[in-house]
């Protein structure tokens, strides 16, 4: 099971969903948001296709994932695992995304970047959940843990 301590960054952050091809030719894209499924071993994130089709080519070639997620905070995991699917978001994923994605403007205009650049990049809808089984969780907030495993 994915680890409790993980929860609030993955409904909170944004990340960077990475693959490679079996050439080792890395592809990413950007996350908008995730969920994570009733039993605690998968997690699905919200991304725009027209930005993933890289990556979901390198998924459909090997199906292997790794992504990393962080808040403002800096407090970041990263997550491996073996794709599962791709499909279009839920209703309730596209509400849980818009909430995710207005708080992430608001808090990084906070810190003085411009709003309008802030909404080109995040103010757009995805449309499209990658979900992955989670086999390895690491933790990436910078400091002396940083690296470290966490039990799943």
């Amino acid at each position: 099971m994915i680890p409790e301590i993980t929860f609030t960054v993955i409904k909170e952050g944004f990340g960077h969903f990475g693959t490679a091809s079996n050439n080792k030719m890395p592809s990413h894209t950007d996350t908008l948001g995730a969920s994570i499924s009733d039993d605690k071993k998968e997690l699905t994130f919200f991304a725009r296709k027209s930005l993933s089709e890289q990556v979901l080519a390198n998924l459909a070639e090997n199906g292997r994932a790794t992504i990393f997620i962080g808040v403002a905070s800096h407090e970041a995991y990263q997550f491996k695992g073996q794709f599962v699917e791709s499909r279009p978001l839920t209703s309730h994923e596209q509400e849980l995304s818009e909430k995710n994605r207005n708080n992430f403007i608001e808090v990084m205009s906070g810190f003085g970047l411009p709003k309008p650049a802030i909404e080109r990049l995040f103010g757009v809808e995805p449309d499209i959940g990658i979900t992955v089984r989670v086999e390895d969780v690491f933790v990436q907030t910078p400091g002396p843990e940083a690296g470290k495993r966490l039990e799943i």
